[in-house]
Parts: structure tokens; C-alpha cells; sequence
């Protein structure tokens, strides 16, 4: 669960997006704009709350992201809600609530 809890949260951080989309539980929903997400710069990823229910298997985490977009050289923040599950025939944790939405 650290593992790919701490891999998500790289990716975010490092602005590689697409690495962080294939942590996403449905595939068929619809995919962030990458070309756009190129502007944003995180400077910050700071998890404030986790709790693991369900045996281990599910994992809620609150995360305050903080970021710059490159157009408007305003810094902003947003709190992502995450709710994560263990894919047990996957063997891996998977992201089920959205991507966050940089604005």
C-alpha cells in the first residue's frame, strides 16, 4: 500500500500524469487533457489524512496538492479526496475517485 500510495504521489509531484492516470481503477472514464496538464508545476503533495478500512483493503487519504500554473504564475492549492482499493487478482492498489483537477 506505501508502495503505490508514495508512486502516485511521485508521479503527481514530478508532473508525470500519465504514470499517475494508470493507477486509475476505470480506464473508461474520461482521461485529463495531458496536453494541458504540461503547464502545471506541483510544489507540494502533503497527505493530512489516512484511514485503511476493511480488513486493509481499502485505504481513504486526504491530500492537499499545491501547484502553479505556468500561464498564470499564481500558486494555488486543491485537496484531492482519494479512495483507494486492493485488486486482489491484479495484485496491486488501485485508485477508484477522480484525477485532481487542476484549475
Amino acid at each position: 500500500m506505501e508502495e503505490a500510495l508514495n508512486s502516485y504521489g511521485s508521479a503527481i509531484r514530478w508532473g508525470a500524469f500519465q504514470k499517475a492516470w494508470d493507477f486509475q481503477t476505470d480506464k473508461q472514464k474520461r482521461a485529463p487533457d495531458f496536453k494541458a496538464l504540461k503547464n502545471i508545476k506541483v510544489t507540494g503533495y502533503d497527505s493530512v489524512f489516512r484511514k485503511v478500512q476493511n480488513e486493509g483493503t481499502i485505504v481513504l487519504q486526504t491530500v492537499e496538492i499545491r501547484y502553479i500554473d505556468n500561464e498564470r504564475l499564481v500558486e494555488k492549492s486543491l485537496t484531492d479526496e482519494q479512495k483507494w482499493h486492493f485488486d486482489v487478482e491484479k495484485k496491486q492498489w488501485l485508485l477508484d475517485s477522480s484525477f485532481p483537477k487542476f484549475e
